[in-house]
């Protein structure tokens, strides 16, 4: 059985990779139709082998199971996030920082910085859908791969 704080830190690690997989996806969907979109993301965990050792084999399949879930993007979100990166102020928490970002066409890349790990994005943009992948590594070690996925299903229902 993983330790609590091991399993904290992976925890940890993955949603810190979701978030920043999200912000860019968000960030950079300023010209995405608004509507509701169909989420899929996939996490790769790699583990330092003192902490794989002590994870029982299903927990860490379990979190490495692809994750399904519907979001409704509204304008306004778009409007939002656009204001935030126009003033250089990105939704990411205090201890975050953006310190590298490009997009050239429909491909964007960026690297955040936070307090206990590094993540770094690059993905692909459409007008109705999205694709990309983060990978974050913590202070620790351990290393997560996030590949994420959305299309447009319709419009949100109110």
């Amino acid at each position: 059985m993983p330790s609590l704080k091991s399993s904290r830190a992976v925890r940890a690690a993955v949603l810190a990779a979701a978030a920043g997989a999200s912000f860019a996806l968000y960030a950079q969907s300023l010209d995405l139709e608004p509507g509701l979109y169909e989420f899929t993301s996939t996490a790769d965990v790699q583990l330092p082998p003192d902490v794989a050792a002590k994870m029982p084999p299903q927990a860490l399949a379990m979190m490495q199971k692809p994750h399904i879930a519907q979001h409704c993007i509204r304008q306004s979100d778009l409007d939002h996030v656009s204001r935030e990166i126009a003033q250089g102020k990105p939704d990411q928490p205090e201890s975050c920082k953006v310190t590298e970002h490009s997009m050239s066409g429909s491909q964007v890349k960026f690297t955040t910085q936070c307090a206990h790990n590094t993540g770094h994005f690059e993905g692909t943009l459409a007008a109705t859908s999205f694709q990309g992948t983060m990978v974050s590594t913590s202070d620790k070690g351990q290393t997560v791969t996030v590949r994420i996925a959305a299309h447009r299903l319709g419009d949100c229902s109110n």
